[in-house]
């Protein structure tokens, strides 16, 4: 299958993402993306920027879910607290 990756700013034109910390370099990507088709009906997809290793993905997946997971617990009780 041919690679048909191409540059991000035409990929997702209009776009924009909060910065890498300065030194850092990016390696690959992994973007989750909510489109509009003709009809005006959203969906998600997603994009890479190579192909990822799954078992990584899953990883790095994994640990984000929890992230926010407890960052969302964290939010609901700060609220309830607040209702007290």
């Amino acid at each position: 299958m041919p690679d048909d990756r191409i540059p991000l700013e035409q990929a997702l034109p209009g776009m924009r993402v909060h910065p890498l910390p300065d030194g850092w370099m990016p390696v690959e990507a992994f973007l989750l993306v909510k489109s509009m088709d003709e009809a005006g009906v959203s969906t998600w997809s997603y994009r890479t920027s190579n192909p990822l290793n799954r078992e990584e993905l899953l990883g790095v997946l994994t640990v984000q879910r929890r992230i926010l997971l407890d960052e969302l617990a964290a939010e609901f009780r700060a609220e309830q607290e607040d209702e007290d």
